[in-house]
């Protein structure tokens, strides 16, 4: 028979109240509430920032791009692009570069990164419903695409697309857009409208 002296069964009693007084004491010990949810908070406030200065950024483009385009399209109406096509003084790359020049600016590599295209149409009715082409630095081909700035009387459409880098593809609103294989979100501006009589 084992017999137990005094102190060591004051010392296992001791034990088994100090757990109990551990745990009540970090039950009820608050430090780091504030670092656990900053833990589970922030990376979803980080996120919805992000995505608020991506859009930003987008709809700022955009915008841009569509200055550029309204620019554009007033030196074709005007006839001045269809008789500097006709005259062999102004080409596909100069257009894409006025577009840089006019607004653009904000699409990085600009002149390497826009695509624009001019289609004569019958009517208004009859705008083209597939995709614009667009491309990129990365390729070492630029698509082929219309470039017919009109006659007089005559109605014409313009596209024009920029592919631009996306900030954060892989968090919050970069998720959700449609990008390319190189990580480029492509933004498109156009507008159709009737030449003047030149």
């Amino acid at each position: 028979m084992t017999h137990l002296s005094p102190s060591s069964v004051f010392c296992s009693l001791c034990a088994r109240l100090g757990k109990r007084a551990a745990k009540s004491r970090l039950v009820q010990d608050k430090q780091g509430a504030t670092a656990v949810e900053f833990a589970i908070i922030g990376p979803v406030f980080l996120a919805m920032l992000l995505s608020l200065l991506e859009m930003g950024l987008l709809y700022t483009r955009l915008t841009m791009l569509d200055h550029a385009v309204g620019a554009i399209s007033k030196s074709v109406y005007t006839g001045v692009v269809s008789s500097g096509v006709s005259g062999g003084t102004v080409t596909q790359d100069d257009i894409i570069k006025t577009v840089c020049e006019n607004g653009a600016y904000v699409v990085f590599d600009c002149e390497n990164n826009i695509t624009v295209e001019m289609t004569e149409i019958a009517s208004l009715n009859d705008i083209p419903t597939t995709d614009a082409t667009c491309t990129d630095s990365s390729l070492t081909v630029k698509p082929t695409v219309n470039f017919d700035p009109g006659s007089t009387n005559s109605v014409v459409f313009v596209r024009v697309c920029a592919a631009v880098d996306v900030l954060t593809p892989g968090l919050g609103l970069g998720l959700s857009l449609s990008k390319t294989d190189n990580n480029k979100f492509e933004l498109v501006s156009s507008t159709a409208f009737m030449n003047e009589p030149f």
